[in-house]
């Protein structure tokens, strides 16, 4: 355990009804209070000076209970969805230099507490403050453990850190039902209920008597979703969870079933040339057949088969996807289990027995279950052995839509034909989607991470937050702003004081067609304007096929940085430049920025420039930096009046201070202010 040096830090729990509680620190101080009628209480003790190791007594009058190695210094704490979730071995290479950094990972003096990812309240019970060392760190947020790294290094005392992350989820479920209820974007959707538990009853028997009435009506079969844990023995259950699933598709695996009623799949087949959906570069993606606006067909449950010949069956084979399958797998060879995997991330390397080999034909079947957002193959797969190497193409696959997936937590089970489903009448979407957005028992239901993820933390003694989220929010950028803004506010209120608060701008990535990721990040800048706040800048860290940047060290050292110029005093740079201002003049435009540093430089040339004149179209420009100061100009643009920079979904800053942070993206138009 880290308690906040030298402030009162707070202490609850549950005891006997009016029964005295004592609590004794080591150092010298101590505290009383009296349960209430339930029995809970809660109480203040007043911390010394980082130090440590301290002992904390908690006495009833029936029981003693007493934590040892207690380490007094400075305890932020780390949320967000799945950046700052990351853990340091979440994946092979998912970290830059991952296996040194674990094994190097030995600080005795660094130590952080997981809140697990359950939303029954049950398994917080259980968890215990880790110190780092090379196994604990394998459990560690990489991005929160090189922030506290840095602090450390720089502060040399004690460090502490309560993650609360969980990935894929967007800002309204970390903020409380109170709060939305004043918000513009969510005032009128949210439940009126404050009550959240009892909320989330009610809307489990509505959206059951959904369900109930389009048995009846389609005859279609509801199932739920296994569910995900972040624990290591829990998730091996959900695997199997996962295999076991019978949804009354388990004859589909096996080598003599009837597949002549499914299709072929023909990547493409609906392309319209007006679409702005995904730019499609992979054959395997769901939204390759599928329209990706049309989510009760792009999201969901399709089994693919195929036909492979093998000669040799001496020895074992491999099958190979090697960017993995977005969501989860359950890989056959011949009816045979040879994978099971979830989530989404990493490399399938499956392997198949030359037992179940057959000399001939023999069958790959796949179910792939994608929850939301994009889905399917995110490459090709590969069958191989040390003598052999098939790529199977896409369109030797067979498949069938099986199911569509409601709100990623119901499974509904339908028996279209390819051509129904893209003929589905809108009575039939009417009915299977009048629960879409009513969000049972999910991390993305509103409040509901306040309420499971949050809440249970609160009011312990933090000195203040790093936040890592966003990608979850590209859809609604225009609202972001307000949203994040009355998140931080509502954090603020419940714990009862100002603490900073620092977040990691989302990195540039490879986003969807249509998508405005550059908004996102320009909500972000513009949320500078809030007190006590500031912005790690990742516009040179971005990678475009991955939206989890590798390079987590410089995630945390640049959100210490922030800590460390503002709250310890230390004399640094701890910003890359932001917008200031613009000047037009005939042919070009002079943007000055703030957070400077020692000055402005590139790396290599300048690019990502635009600029507008009163048309409000843009045009790449030619930039470059006279007197601390960056001149910008188009032979296209005559009288420019707006400016902007990096405002794409995939860019790679080039724009720096001399003390190497990065220049966020920008844009002039309705930009505030803020630094």
């Amino acid at each position: 355990m880290v308690l906040q040096q030298q402030e009162e830090v707070a202490f609850w729990g549950g005891s006997s009804s009016n029964e005295k509680i004592k609590i004794n620190g080591s150092w010298g101080a101590s505290s009383t209070t009296t349960s209430n009628e339930h029995g809970k209480w809660s109480l203040k003790l007043k911390t010394p000076k980082a130090g440590g190791p301290f002992t904390v007594q908690i006495e009833t009058e029936l029981k003693t209970i007493a934590f040892k190695d207690v380490l007094i210094g400075e305890v932020w704490l780390s949320s967000g969805q799945s950046n700052m979730e990351w853990k340091m071995n979440q994946c092979e290479g998912c970290i830059d230099s991952q296996e040194e950094e674990i094994a190097n990972a030995n600080y005795n003096n660094i130590r952080m507490f997981n809140v697990p990812m359950d939303l029954t309240g049950e398994e917080i019970k259980n968890e215990k403050w880790l110190v780092t060392n090379s196994e604990n760190a394998n459990k560690f947020s990489a991005a929160a453990y090189f922030f506290a790294r840095k602090l450390h290094a720089e502060l040399k005392i004690p460090i502490g850190i309560v993650n609360t992350s969980w990935g894929g989820t967007r800002v309204e479920a970390w903020t409380s039902n109170k709060k939305l209820r004043t918000l513009n974007s969510t005032k009128n959707v949210v439940p009126k209920n404050i009550d959240y538990d009892l909320t989330q009853e009610k809307l489990r028997n509505f959206v059951d008597s959904i369900y109930q009435i389009n048995d009846k009506k389609y005859g279609f079969q509801t199932f739920e979703v296994p569910k995900w844990s972040d624990k290591k023995e829990e998730r091996e259950k959900l695997k199997n969870n996962w295999a076991e699933l019978d949804i009354g598709d388990k004859e589909y695996k096996n080598m003599d079933f009837d597949d002549s009623s499914w299709d072929f799949w023909s990547p493409k087949m609906n392309d319209d040339p007006n679409s702005t959906d995904l730019n499609l570069t992979n054959d395997g993606r769901f939204e390759s057949v599928f329209e990706q606006s049309n989510t009760l067909l792009s999201d969901g449950i399709i089994w693919f088969r195929t036909k492979v010949i093998i000669d040799d069956i001496s020895e074992d084979y491999q099958i190979i996807i090697k960017n993995g399958i977005d969501d989860s797998d359950q890989t056959y060879f011949n009816g045979k289990l040879v994978g099971n995997t979830f989530p989404y991330n990493g490399e399938r390397n499956y392997e198949v027995s030359k037992s179940i080999l057959k000399k001939g034909e023999n069958i790959i079947s796949i179910r792939i279950t994608d929850l939301m957002g994009t889905g399917g193959f995110n490459s090709p797969l590969i069958i191989q052995n040390t003598t052999s190497n098939k790529e199977i193409p896409f369109n030797k696959f067979k498949f069938k839509h099986h199911a569509f997936i409601i709100n990623a937590n119901s499974i509904i089970v339908h028996d279209f034909s390819l051509k129904e489903l893209l003929k589905m009448s809108d009575q039939v979407k009417y009915d299977l989607t009048q629960s879409q957005g009513i969000l049972i028992n999910s991390p993305n239901g509103y409040s509901t991470l306040f309420e499971k993820m949050l809440s249970p933390v609160i009011p312990y003694g933090i000195k203040g937050v790093i936040w890592y989220q966003g990608e979850s929010n590209v859809d609604n950028y225009n609202e972001y702003q307000e949203l994040f803004a009355g998140m931080i506010e509502d954090w603020r209120e419940n714990w009862g004081y100002d603490f900073p608060f620092y977040f990691a701008q989302i990195a540039p990535h490879k986003y969807e067609a249509g998508k405005v990721s550059q908004g996102l990040r320009e909500a972000q800048r513009n949320s500078l304007i809030i007190e006590k706040t500031g912005m790690a800048i990742l516009m040179d860290i971005g990678e475009e096929d991955d939206i989890h940047p590798r390079n987590k060290q410089d995630v945390g050292k640049r959100l210490a940085l922030l800590a460390l110029d503002n709250d310890y005093d230390f004399d640094i740079v701890s910003s890359g430049p932001l917008y200031k201002s613009h000047k037009s003049f005939k042919k070009y435009i002079e943007v000055d920025f703030d957070r400077k540093g020692s000055g402005l430089v590139a790396k290599g040339e300048i690019e990502g420039f635009e600029i507008a004149g009163d048309d409000g179209i843009f045009y790449n420009a030619k930039a470059k930096i006279i007197d601390n100061k960056v001149k910008v100009s188009s032979s296209k643009v005559v009288n420019p009046k707006n400016i902007r920079y990096g405002w794409e979904n995939w860019t790679i800053g080039t724009l720096f201070n001399n003390e190497g942070l990065p220049a966020s993206s920008f844009s002039s138009i309705n930009s505030n202010k803020n630094q």
